[in-house]
């Protein structure tokens, strides 16, 4: 029988290392200076020890938070020594005696016998979810500064009244003040958490469980190639991982396939569907609602991004359609005649200049979310197209003709007129479609304006032929694109043959050889009928496996580079192949329009003419952006959500998923009651799995229809930003969680302040990472730490605007194709703030 580890469980490692930390770090920033005093008495060194000790415990108590790491307890206020549990959004007040029992100390009070208080920021505490506890959540309290300035970064006071608290600190404001004398009026001892201390120690944590994170999903055996996830880099700010970055932020996404992703998750859900109808027992039954909470987590995961991807291609696209649509008009203008060219002509580069800049965005969203809009379009329309064909073979009316030229209109005069692609595989099959479109429409028009009833029989079968023809072509383009989809990203095939030129720099035959098997499985990989990608893989696999083979000898020096090098340039014209397969039709024809205007705008027409031609590219980014805004508008709506909804639709795929997810988890979920019924098998207990076990076979059933309604209407080729990551490992839950919640990380916005870097793709034999000028490590987890002021801007995507010293290295910058192995860590400081894990 197998039973998932709770997730205290998978922390318990690290975080008790982490409250060795937190203790070995004595005191840590303490507030043992001046403003205590010198030559104190016994009896005070007493209670700054308490304190100190109260200090650590608080902030080793935050760090081990489950549901929010960095969320101070708060305070007693019965004074009964513990915290009020979490039930309610704020803490019912954010001053009061400091809860020793919650954190397991001996009763904390001072020589007098008074309790201990504690005063914290309320961004700190509580459990709202508006709250967002993390390394720049604002702080409120000041401590020893003039009343009405900023707080001086305080998150928590604590306390030694030694009697009752001091005038100064019993006025309800959040300005604390030590004690300056013995005198019972001026006599409290306060000492201080820190956002800098409380959250460096936190950030300590968390790096920990990324860099665990990373090397579990390396090493775990479902991810055969044992790479990393691309890390998303500075240069953009949607948490993209993007292929041959080595450093930047926890991704989103990864490239890929979106529908490859969608029907893999499909065949996933649906094998464990069959697995749970023939679970014989309640042990078996259970192992497979485990993996169904996984994979219904995932899907609701992968909803969420298809929905997001929906709503920027439709923003992107609305605001081309608005520029291009006054592009177009300004072309109209300047070129209604030659006095007015003559007048208005100079200002069409302007005009271009203007709207260029939509499109390069529609482009990127295309490029990001992979939608081919041409492919959806033309299975859309091409079904209407033959029930018109069918209507007038029944009844072959004057009528029924004129209907027909409706949807042969529609693909000679836009699907066909504003599609080219440079993959010449399909862009000849798109020209013969256009002819046939061309043919059919003069056919059915003839048809249409017979002079007289009933048609002539060759008239009539003219059109209808033309018109089966054009159908025909346009199944044949479907076909042509269908089977030109490839599934490895060209980037991924060049970044090979940068590896292989940087081992063979290092001379490390072992390194070579790991490159060269990797290689060898990715090429393999590649599954395509692109007839200039499939020759491209066949050069490049015999180039990568003499490589291997002179590599694996070892004798001739000359000749395993030779063949290494010959399999880098090989892998290379693969990638380049890869990058020019155009099987996306409508963003090849976007890029090829904005080659055009960028061409135009930077040699403006000579003449009335030539302006005029400009009107092509123009309408084309307004046919496209129209077809995107009604595409993203189903694809949204299917995936979650109308694309101005504020409720998920109750018909969505994620709204199925989270209602499958529901049934499974708490108290009354199928996992417990299942759980509960294999450890003491009763007869309610049956009922009430068996029931459960029902509802969430109904659910699953809900999940894989509105699945595959979005499946039927999502066509896709490569993208960039395709689909959120597959974390493997239980150390990943907390990015990726089985019921599919937000965690921490999420609901905290971590990932905004984390990076990691990776010494390769695949993780390698040894790493080339190095920190304070030693180790080999293959990855390092950073946590930037809060903003430093006057020195960090973080509204700049730069790595100093969130690392610091050799770690904000200029090479860390923008991709971050080959950033700087070298890392350094040190004390925290005013001036110094990151935190390492390697």
């Amino acid at each position: 029988m197998k039973h998932r580890a709770p997730p205290s469980a998978q922390r318990g490692v690290a975080l008790l290392a982490l409250l060795v930390m937190l203790l070995l770090a004595g005191g840590y920033a303490f507030y043992r200076n001046a403003n205590i005093g010198s030559g104190q008495t016994q009896e005070r060194d007493s209670v700054l020890q308490r304190l100190a000790q109260a200090k650590e415990t608080v902030i080793a108590y935050a760090v081990n938070d489950a549901t929010r790491p960095g969320r101070l307890l708060c305070p007693d206020i019965i004074g009964d020594g513990r915290s009020p549990t979490f039930t309610q959004d704020d803490c019912a007040s954010y001053g009061g005696w400091l809860p020793w029992s919650t954190l397991n100390l001996a009763e904390n009070t001072d020589a007098q016998g008074g309790k201990f208080r504690y005063y914290l920021s309320p961004a700190f505490g509580g459990k709202s979810v508006n709250k967002k506890v993390n390394s720049d959540t604002p702080t409120s309290l000041h401590l020893d500064v003039p009343a009405g300035s900023a707080s001086n970064d305080i998150a928590a006071v604590i306390i030694a009244t030694r009697g009752a608290l001091d005038t100064a600190n019993a006025d309800g404001d959040d300005y604390f003040y030590n004690g300056a004398s013995n005198s019972p009026e001026d006599n409290d001892i306060v000492i201080a958490i820190t956002r800098q201390e409380l959250m460096a120690a936190v950030e300590q944590r968390i790096a920990n469980e990324l860099r665990t994170c990373l090397e579990q999903h390396a090493t775990n055996a479902s991810n055969l190639q044992h790479t990393y996830p691309w890390p998303a880099p500075l240069s953009n700010n949607i948490f993209k991982g993007a292929t041959k970055s080595l450093f930047g932020m926890v991704p989103d996404t990864q490239a890929g396939n979106p529908e490859m992703s969608l029907k893999d998750t499909i065949t996933k859900l649906t094998a464990t569907k069959i697995s749970l109808n023939s679970a014989s027992t309640a042990a078996d039954q259970l192992a497979a609602v485990y993996q169904l909470q996984e994979q219904a987590a995932y899907a609701r995961a992968l909803f969420d991004r298809q929905y997001q991807a929906a709503v920027d291609l439709s923003d992107k696209a609305t605001k081309s359609k608005a520029d291009f649509t006054t592009l177009d008009a300004s072309i109209v203008t300047a070129t209604k005649t030659a006095g007015a060219f003559a007048a208005f002509g100079n200002t069409l580069p302007g005009a271009i200049a203007s709207a260029l800049p939509s499109l390069t965005a529609l482009n990127d969203s295309l490029a990001n979310n992979g939608f081919d809009l041409f492919l959806m379009e033309l299975q859309l329309n091409n079904p209407d197209l033959k029930a018109s064909i069918d209507i007038a073979t029944g009844a072959p009316t004057k009528a029924n003709f004129g209907k027909l030229i409706t949807p042969v209109n529609l693909f000679k005069n836009s699907l066909l007129e504003y599609g080219g692609t440079i993959n010449t595989d399909i862009d000849s099959k798109i020209s013969a479609a256009h002819t046939s479109a061309t043919n059919a429409a003069v056919a059915a028009n003839l048809a249409k304006n017979y002079p007289s009833v009933p048609i002539a029989e060759p008239i009539a079968q003219q059109a209808l032929d033309q018109a089966n023809n054009l159908y025909n072509a346009n199944r044949v383009i479907e076909t042509a694109v269908l089977a030109n989809r490839v599934n490895v990203d060209a980037d991924e095939v060049s970044f090979r043959a940068t590896s292989i030129g940087a081992v063979l720099a290092t001379s490390n035959s072992e390194a070579l050889v790991g490159t060269l098997e990797s290689s060898k499985t990715l090429v393999t990989s590649i599954a395509t009928g692109s007839t200039a990608v499939i020759a491209a893989r066949s050069a490049t696999l015999s180039a990568v496996e003499n490589a291997l083979a002179a590599a694996k000898t070892g004798a001739d020096q000359t000749l395993i580079r030779t063949n290494a090098e010959t399999a880098a340039t090989q892998l290379n014209a693969l990638a380049t192949a890869l990058d020019a397969n155009g099987d996306n039709v409508a963003l090849e024809t976007l890029k090829s329009v904005a080659i055009a205007l960028n061409g135009a705008q930077q040699t403006p027409p000579a003449n009335v003419t030539t302006a005029r031609t400009l009107r092509t590219p123009a309408k084309t980014v307004i046919y496209w952006s129209d077809t995107a805004i009604a595409q993203a508008a189903d694809l949204a709506r299917l995936a979650k959500k109308g694309i101005s909804s504020q409720e998920n639709s109750d018909s969505s795929a994620y709204t199925a998923a989270r209602k499958l997810l529901d049934s499974l988890d708490g108290s009354n979920g199928t996992i417990t009651l299942l759980d509960s019924y294999n450890k003491n098998a009763t007869d309610e207990g049956a009922t009430l799995a068996r029931d459960a076990f029902n509802k969430t076979l109904g659910l699953l059933n809900d999940l894989l229809s509105t699945a595959a309604r979005l499946n039927a209407s999502l066509e896709t080729s490569m993208a960039e930003a395709a689909a959120p990551p597959t974390w493997y490992g239980n150390a990943c839950l907390f990015l990726t969680p089985a019921t599919g919640d937000e965690t921490w990380w999420t609901a905290n916005a971590w990932k905004h302040v984390f990076f990691y870097q990776i010494a390769d793709r695949v993780r390698p034999p040894i790493g080339l990472l190095t920190v304070n000028g030693s180790g080999n490590y293959r990855a390092v987890a950073i946590a930037a730490g809060k903003a430093l002021p006057n020195t960090q801007n973080r509204t700049l995507r730069e790595a100093r605007s969130y690392l610091e010293k050799t770690n904000a290295d200029n090479s860390r910058n923008g991709d971050a194709q080959s950033p700087s192995p070298h890392f350094v860590t040190e004390t925290v400081s005013p001036t110094f703030n990151d935190r390492l894990a390697y």
